[in-house]
């Protein structure tokens, strides 16, 4: 008699991490991109002046990301991701009532850490300890809300909550967007490892786990200390720099940049829900990739996508280089998650990986 397979719990984490992404992405990286230009407008702020809060942010989510993962490695990634959620929602109040522009700096300081808690590194250490086989592959689903967050949250700020509520009111619209999702999701469906459901990783083992044996389920991989002494780390973050460098300077200023080229604002904006969606196509092949090639390989094909996409860009004279460039850059984009994560995966194990990640 054949035996059913019953359905895997760990395809709701990653349902669960998609979500997450999505919000992270949407309001944290994408987000900033449409805020820009109103808030600059009504301060009269210079656009340098703008964007340097988003420098600010980025570096802050650079720094505090190696603490995130310590944090997510001593406490679970669902305490994180709780902490991350209440943080953020505190700070887009606050930004709904700035003033100076000092204001402005100081809460994407604190949006920086909020982001950094409740982004990538929890979700996708909850994911590789939920996946074994398979693990590239589901990192890349989950690593798609990514791409949703700019293709659904950019037009819904640009084209609706922002010339409706003004940039205020778009600001405190996402906080119960956000408690709304992330709350039922953190309470009801995420658990940090196989073991709470008496389960082992995706592929690792066919057969449920008794609660004893669960609990000595050994988890193998380098120190933080260790993986900092070998060069091939250095490399990752190297790479990573440069190439989150790139695209984070040119989405951020991508508006700005093709109003100067002699398109519509609006055009533009359509451009970032078009890398939003193609980021999101991007991950989930990358992802694939990462299970079927060494992931360094992966991660060379999505910078190589980069690099041509903004050299179409600085070309751009009609929406057909516009689309081109929106399509490419998207796509490599898209490499970032599922290749990073499996890089430090493949390289230094599990054993410190938020850490190691961050």
């Amino acid at each position: 008699m054949r035996v059913k397979k019953s359905f895997f719990y760990g395809y709701w984490i990653v349902v669960a991490g998609f979500l997450t992404n999505s919000l992270s992405s949407g309001i944290g990286y994408y987000g900033f991109s449409v805020f820009n230009k109103p808030i600059g407008d009504e301060f009269n702020w210079s656009r340098s002046g703008v964007t340097a809060a988003f420098l600010i942010y980025s570096t802050t989510v650079a720094a505090f990301s190696p603490v995130a993962g310590r944090l997510t490695d001593r406490h679970g990634p669902r305490h994180v991701l709780f902490f991350g959620t209440v943080a953020l929602s505190v700070t887009l109040t606050l930004l709904s009532q700035i003033s100076a522009i000092w204001n402005f700096y100081l809460l994407h300081l604190f949006l920086g850490i909020a982001i950094a808690l409740f982004g990538s590194i929890p979700v996708n250490v909850t994911i590789s300890n939920w996946f074994y086989r398979l693990r590239g592959t589901m990192q890349g689903l989950a690593s798609t809300g990514m791409g949703l967050g700019g293709l659904a949250l950019t037009p819904l700020l640009g084209n609706w909550l922002i010339p409706n509520l003004g940039w205020r009111g778009a600001y405190l619209a996402m906080v119960p967007l956000l408690l709304v999702i992330m709350l039922p999701s953190l309470f009801f469906v995420v658990k940090d490892h196989p073991r709470q459901k008496g389960l082992s990783a995706y592929g690792q083992e066919a057969t449920r786990l008794s609660a004893s044996s669960a609990k000595t389920e050994p988890v193998t991989g380098l120190s933080l200390r260790e993986t900092l002494r070998i060069p091939a780390f250095w490399l990752i973050v190297l790479t990573a720099f440069v190439y989150g460098m790139s695209v984070a300077g040119t989405v951020q200023n991508q508006v700005s940049i093709l109003n100067g080229q002699g398109f519509a604002a609006a055009e533009a904006v359509v451009a970032i829900g078009v890398i939003g969606l193609f980021s999101g196509v991007g991950k989930f092949l990358f992802g694939y990739l990462c299970d079927r090639i060494d992931p360094k390989y992966a991660a060379a094909i999505s910078y190589a996508l980069v690099g041509v996409s903004l050299v179409v860009m600085s070309q751009a004279r009609s929406m057909a280089y516009v689309w081109l460039y929106a399509v490419l850059l998207g796509l490599g984009q898209g490499g970032w998650a599922p290749n990073l994560a499996m890089l430090a995966a493949n390289n230094f194990g599990l054993k410190h990986y938020g850490a190691v990640l961050g």
